[in-house]
């Protein structure tokens, strides 16, 4: 099969994005596979083809993004290939503008990736919000322009059909909460800060669902984070935890409780035990590896 190099996204315009791609030399021949290009605003999809089948065409230019493209919005591509004669399938790697990361960039996100994972993170998933396709057929009208059902199962008060992509797992650092209390004539409530930390993936942006390990369900409101040659390498959040009894409750997260694991698993560990060695010279330097 063939293998995807130097994907790439870019455009100096409003009006198109120009995806590209190319394959590495090969002596399969190139014309018996057709070029699929699938786009979406969520990394774990659901994908949606934009272009295809191409036959030996290794650029498409995606003219739909002026009306779905905003500062708080990225999307990303993948290609798919299908070989005519056997049916197999090849995907590319995800891409979108940001780009490849650097080698430097991908030691930085090793590093913190080992942080989270071994020291300070807790398992969370997110929950991408839509902000484009269909417009909830229950609660959003077309003539005052806005959703008229802040309760409503279908879009969950997002506006949008489905309300968000597919969840996705990852690890991350929630700091202790900053607590405020919101006094009115009609309400008293205490609202919840938080601080996130996490790595590039995936992607946070303001609005997106978080839940953690124990069904505590933020909103993201702010996101900034570290960059290396414009390629982001460190996410950092503001979330508001979301009050208990609002439709976000409902949105059912379908995992597996029984092999959820709260914590992550250590991979690096201390290899010598001296509570086991005997208080002996001998088995003290046994510890060690020394035979007398």
């Amino acid at each position: 099969m063939i293998k995807f190099c130097n994907e790439r996204v870019l455009s100096f315009e409003l009006d198109y994005l120009d995806v590209m791609w190319e394959i590495e030399p090969t002596t399969e021949d190139v014309q018996e596979y057709q070029f699929f290009v699938e786009r979406s605003e969520a990394e774990a999809g659901p994908w949606l083809q934009i272009a295809g089948p191409l036959v030996d065409v290794y650029r498409f230019r995606d003219n739909a993004t002026p009306q779905i493209t905003t500062n708080a919005r990225t999307l990303f591509y993948r290609v798919k290939a299908l070989h005519s004669p056997t049916g197999r399938i090849v995907y590319s790697p995800l891409f979108d503008q940001e780009g490849p990361i650097s080698l430097h960039a991908k030691e930085m996100v090793r590093l913190e990736r080992v942080l989270f994972e071994e020291f300070v993170a807790i398992h969370c998933w997110i929950f991408p919000r839509r902000t484009f396709g269909q417009r909830c057929p229950n609660c959003y009208d077309d003539v005052l322009d806005k959703v008229i059902d802040d309760s409503c199962p279908t879009c969950w008060s997002t506006g949008f059909s489905g309300g968000y992509h597919h969840p996705i797992s990852f690890w991350a650092q929630i700091d202790a909460p900053e607590q405020t209390e919101q006094v009115s004539l009609e309400d008293h409530r205490r609202v919840l800060y938080y601080q996130i930390r996490c790595g590039p993936s995936p992607a946070l942006k303001p609005m997106d669902l978080i839940i953690d390990h124990q069904n505590r369900r933020y909103r993201v409101v702010t996101v900034s984070g570290t960059a290396r040659l414009g390629v982001t390498v460190r996410q950092e959040a503001r979330l508001v935890q979301i009050q208990r009894g609002s439709i976000e409750d409902k949105i059912p997260l379908k995992v597996d409780t029984a092999t959820v694991k709260r914590f992550p698993e250590k991979v690096f560990t201390n290899p010598h035990s001296l509570e086991a060695a005997e208080p002996d010279i001998s088995s003290i330097f046994g510890a060690y590896g020394y035979t007398p």
